[in-house]
């Protein structure tokens, strides 16, 4: 469930979607690909396996862990031609490669 608090659902027209999870109830993992699925307009299931690009495990553990709760972990990668950033505080950022939708 993506939690308006904070920062709202933001999205850049041009190459560039923010938005905000609560990490309770939404794990970082699965907010990646929904995020990149309502960017790009394509099935979740459409999308490569997340697994292929970034330890899932891990991803969920850090944004969850001790660390997290003080919001100063960051976390990039690259997934399905997108610079994706995930923040701590349960923020998800999906930018565009080279002008993609």
């Amino acid at each position: 469930m993506r939690s308006t608090t904070g920062y709202p659902d933001m999205s850049d027209a041009s190459n560039r979607s923010i938005l905000r999870y609560d990490w309770a109830t939404v794990s970082p993992a699965v907010a990646v690909v929904e995020t990149v699925s309502e960017r790009t307009d394509r099935d979740p299931t459409d999308l490569p396996t997340l697994n292929d690009v970034v330890d899932t495990d891990a991803l969920n553990m850090l944004c969850n862990g001790d660390e997290a709760n003080g919001n100063s972990i960051t976390i990039s990668f690259v997934y399905a031609n997108h610079d994706v950033t995930v923040l701590g505080d349960g923020t998800v950022i999906v930018e565009s490669i080279d002008g993609e939708q």
